[in-house]
């Protein structure tokens, strides 16, 4: 995850990864966000500002993008991937 030079980012912008990542968590259903970790969103979308986006409607998608992603992809050995809490395959 790419940081600011400065290790942190200004209150202004803060309030803004704030919000990008309750929007994002708030727009999952309720079996997508049992799947997933919070704190996974709240990486992705800070790795995102690290990079500089600071657009929120931009912070909210590609944050969804990576961590769905992450969920459906094929395991690296061929085999199906597994949700990460339910065990349950994933046909994707």
């Amino acid at each position: 995850m790419e940081i600011p030079e400065s290790g942190s980012f200004d209150p202004e912008t803060l309030a803004l990864l704030t919000t990008a990542l309750e929007d994002a968590w708030a727009s999952l259903s309720p079996e997508q966000q049992s799947r997933m970790s919070k704190s996974d969103l709240a990486k992705r979308i800070l790795s995102l500002a690290g990079q500089g986006e600071r657009d929120p409607i931009r912070l909210r998608a590609r944050a969804l993008v990576g961590v769905i992603a992450r969920q459906v992809a094929p395991a690296s050995d061929g085999r199906r991937s597994h949700h990460a809490n339910t065990g349950q395959r994933s046909d994707l």
